[in-house]
């Protein structure tokens, strides 16, 4: 486990080391550019607080102190200011009579400038200066016995004498730090935490944060301290728990908090407990300028949308920290002074009825039925499932309505509360009147069912049961589709589509819900049966009207649709559009409690770095989704994400890790979803232990079943990954079959890899590498390289051979440390330079001719050329040109992909 030893700095004691200086490396280089030339001198940093200037400004005073300038330190406080010259009297030489200001300042000034060079002087917190201080700084600066840096945070009023001091035209360079971004963000807590984190644990942190350091850092002590935060899967994983304060947050908060006039607390505690208030209502509880003052230290922010111009607080831990100190009578008497005022004007705006609704229940504890459902369903159409169960939860049961049960039931579901769903929904089902109230509540039963059991009997048992009673006939159309759609992405995608075929291309007048789910689960059904083109264009479609729309709460999110667009994407060979699309509907996920919506984008995302061949970042997709599933109950999906981790241990070589995760895989039953691929994890396992027979066994199994289920490209995957496995004979044919069958780039491309590896062609293959390639799969790429550099090298065409192992060398290099028995024979295809090969080769490839190389090492220019010709065999080259390229690859660093 981490110690947290780089989150040291910014004013925060107590842990060894010192804050890693994430993106702040150009302000260093900058100022020791400066310091060097000497025409600036002065540095000014400054920023909100938490976000380092402390911790920079201590840089650049120790890049001072190593380029042998003399250097002293001052903080700056308001205690200090109380008293002339205070913050830096002990600068000052003793005895100096600072009470004549012109002897005074000279005597300061001879001994500051007693060295060769100014003497750089630090002072932290420079607003906070008193007057006579900030004269005598400036008269120091401007007679060049010293340059000054100094910090300032970003909305303090100062004094003429300090703002006189600041303002040295282009002597002075102003550095402006804010909050760090979200790569920022990520970099610093993997190398804190020495490990990667979640995708859902960096919006956490990042939300609660907003990208300053201190912030952050007492968030992930506070975490930590509280088992809130731990490894899983080889990544850190947050709780799905707000994040505790710690309590030097909590006294830096509220110490900040304090600096704001006594007039502002009454405004303060109603944004604390209201959220956003409307400019008017703020005004109510402050004037003018009182409201200046707290946006310009940073404690509130207006933002303007259309017309209407709202006040909150500039950071969410604000108002935690101001609701503390908050009685219970004084919330009680703010929320039903605000549901008042806005009942009052009449709920005009959208979000009216959820305000209101809200805060008359943390007042009382309960509201009228009819404004809780309104409310809830505002916070349904915004993906807020948590705020749904919130208030829904809080109507008595004999004052539910069917809507309101179905409201909660489908809230239930999303947020992965399978059981409590059912439980809800059953009560719906009893209560419905009419025909559209049994259908809502129907289709509702018959996903959450999908989610809970790969067994598609009791969700289609409940669409038969609904279909018997209603009135209309015409209205079963609705429960055929919902049967259409189950089938496609529950097991059996051909019988599915065919029910599908009947599937309006438009929006409907009725069934909006279930045309946008079925929509989704035509596309996944094509695409699994190897129709990718329609699954693409179905797929788009499905995106298109549900972001317009913004309606369907069948679905947890308009995000799902695009994971059957990214699946076609990956099958058409643009796995890496696949793997961008993912990512970003995983980032807008995590602003939406939706665990089943996020375990589900997580897998596509951890699919598309698999068949890139990236076990690394495959395997923190896996378990990611693993952890959700396992927090939320989701059985039915745990097995694939157990099945990929399974595999991305094992083909990196961890073979405990993937041997400790059997029990769980075992104890999973199996999704129903892309059958067959669930055999991939336990097949590389094998390969990792050496039991290629046994891998090889377990795939062709596999693939039977994914045949008999109708899940081509599943089948097309398993076949491939035996082919790869030593026996591409045995597939061959019935993958080119598949081919026939399929409209997939990916699915051609694979058929072809395998045929080339049947014959041992190692041109066909040097084509399958390039095509592979292209299409985003390094690992394939890099496989079909390493055998095509075998079959030149049984051919005795060393040439070719060296050439084709330096491709798939360069291609591994990709992979993340991925073992397979192809990218094991890479090694044993090429010869090393030697010690004189390589001078002469970096030299030819710096653009020096023969002549030129054989005077530089006294050699022959005949001995250099004998060496190129030697030096062009090994590395598989045929000029200088391709040389540069070759060594221009050898002599980059690698990085890891994220």
């Amino acid at each position: 486990m981490s110690d947290l030893s780089g989150f040291e700095g910014y004013g925060m004691q107590g842990w060894e080391g010192r804050w890693p200086l994430v993106g702040r490396q150009p302000h260093l280089d900058s100022f020791r550019q400066d310091l060097s030339a000497g025409h600036i001198h002065g540095w000014l940093v400054s920023g909100p607080a938490g976000v380092g200037k402390t911790r920079l400004a201590e840089e650049f005073l120790d890049l001072a102190t190593a380029g042998k300038r003399r250097t002293a330190r001052a903080v700056a406080s308001r205690a200090a200011a109380q008293v002339p010259l205070g913050a830096i009297a002990h600068i000052l030489p003793p005895g100096v009579d600072m009470t004549d200001p012109g002897g005074g300042f000279r005597a300061v000034a001879q001994t500051l400038a007693g060295h060769h060079k100014p003497t750089v002087i630090l002072v932290d917190d420079l607003h906070l200066l008193d007057n006579s201080s900030a004269v005598l700084l400036g008269q120091l600066l401007d007679s060049g016995a010293i340059a000054l840096i100094g910090t300032a945070r970003t909305g303090e009023q100062t004094s003429d004498a300090i703002h006189a001091l600041l303002q040295r035209g282009d002597r002075i360079r102003h550095t402006d730090l804010g909050h760090m971004a979200r790569n920022q963000v990520e970099e610093l807590l993997q190398r804190v935490l020495k490990g990667p984190v979640s995708r859902r644990t960096l919006h956490a942190l990042l939300s609660a944060s907003e990208g300053n350091p201190l912030f952050l850092r007492e968030l992930v002590l506070g975490a930590m301290d509280q088992g809130a935060l731990s490894l899983n899967g080889g990544s850190w994983e947050i709780s799905e728990k707000r994040l505790p304060v710690t309590p030097h947050l909590r006294d830096l908060i509220a110490t900040r908090i304090a600096l704001s006039p006594p007039t502002a607390r009454p405004l303060l505690e109603s944004l604390a407990f209201c959220g956003a208030l409307s400019l008017s209502d703020a005004e109510t509880f402050a004037d003018h300028t009182v409201l200046d003052h707290l946006e310009r230290s940073g404690i509130i922010r207006f933002s303007a949308r259309q017309r209407r111009t709202t006040v909150t607080l500039a950071h969410p831990l604000y108002g935690e920290v101001i609701a503390v100190g908050t009685s219970a009578l004084q919330r009680y008497d703010l929320a039903l002074r605000q549901a008042e005022r806005l009942e009052s004007h009449g709920l005009r705006r959208r979000d009216d009825a959820l305000r209101v609704a809200s805060w008359r229940l943390a007042a009382t504890g309960t509201a009228d039925p009819a404004l809780l459902q309104r409310a809830a369903t505002v916070a349904m159409n915004s993906n807020d499932n948590e705020q749904v169960i919130e208030l829904l939860t809080a109507i008595k049961p004999d004052q539910h309505t069917t809507e309101s049960r179905v409201l909660l039931g489908r809230a239930f579901m999303h947020t992965g509360q399978l059981e409590r769903a059912e439980a809800i929904l059953t009560e719906a089902d009893a209560h419905a009147r009419n025909d559209h109230e049994k259908i809502i509540v129907a289709t509702t039963r018959c996903t959450n069912l999908y989610w809970s059991t790969p067994d598609p009997g009791p969700a289609l048992a409940v669409l038969a049961a609904a279909r018997s009673a209603l009135s209309d006939p015409t209205a079963a159309q609705q429960f055929r589709l919902m049967e259409g759609g189950m089938l496609s992405v529950g097991g059996a995608p051909v019988s599915g589509l065919r029910i599908l075929d009947d599937l309006p291309d438009a929006p409907p007048q009725e069934g909006l819900d279930v045309w946008l789910i079925t929509l989704s689960a035509k596309a996944f059904g094509l695409a699994f049966v190897g129709s990718v083109g329609q699954a693409r264009s179905l797929a788009e479609h499905a995106k298109s009207v549900h972001e317009t729309i913004g309606e369907g709460k069948l679905l947890p999110h308009p995000a799902m649709q695009l994971a059957a667009l990214a699946l076609s994407l990956m099958e058409m060979g643009m796995i890496d559009q696949a793997r961008d699309l993912s990512l970003r509907a995983s980032d807008v996920l995590q602003a939406a409690h939706s665990p089943v919506a996020r375990q589900f984008i997580a897998y596509y995302n951890a699919r598309a770095e698999w068949l890139a061949g990236r076990p690394v970042s495959a395997r923190r997709w896996y378990a990611e989704a693993a952890a959700t599933a396992r927090t939320h109950r989701l059985d039915r999906v745990a097995r694939m994400h157990l099945s990929g981790l399974l595999a991305c241990a094992a083909l990196v070589g961890d073979v405990d890790t993937a041997t400790s995760l059997i029990p769980d895989f075992e104890a999973s039953g199996p999704s129903g979803a892309l059958v067959g691929e669930e055999a991939v994890g336990m097949a590389w396992l094998h390969v990792a232990r050496g039991e290629l027979g046994r891998a090889r066994d377990l795939l062709d199994t596999a693939a039977d079943e994914a045949r008999r289920t109708g899940h081509l490209i599943s089948e097309v995957l398993l076949l491939t990954e035996i082919a790869r496995l030593g026996d591409p004979k045995k597939v061959q044919d019935r993958l080119s079959e598949l081919a026939s069958h399929s409209d997939g780039a990916l699915t051609h491309a694979r058929a072809r890899l395998v045929t080339a590896l049947a014959d041992d062609d190692p041109q066909r293959l040097m084509a399958c590498s390039e095509e592979l390639e292209h299409m985003g799969t390094p690992v394939l790429a890099a496989e079909s390289a390493a055998a095509a550099a075998s079959a030149w090298k049984r051919r005795g065409d060393s040439r070719k051979a060296t050439a084709a192992t330096t491709r798939a060398a360069r291609l591994a290099d990709q992979c993340e440390g991925a073992r397979t028995p192809l990218l094991a024979t890479i090694a044993s295809t090429s010869e090393p330079l030697t010690k004189r090969e390589q001078e002469i080769a970096l030299l030819a490839a710096a653009g020096k001719t023969s002549k030129a190389i054989s005077q530089h090492l006294t050699l022959s220019v005949r001995t250099v050329d004998n060496h190129l010709q030697r030096i062009y065999l090994k590395i598989g080259v045929h000029s200088r040109a391709e040389l540069l390229q070759a060594l221009t690859y050898e002599t980059t660093p690698k990085h890891p992909h994220n």
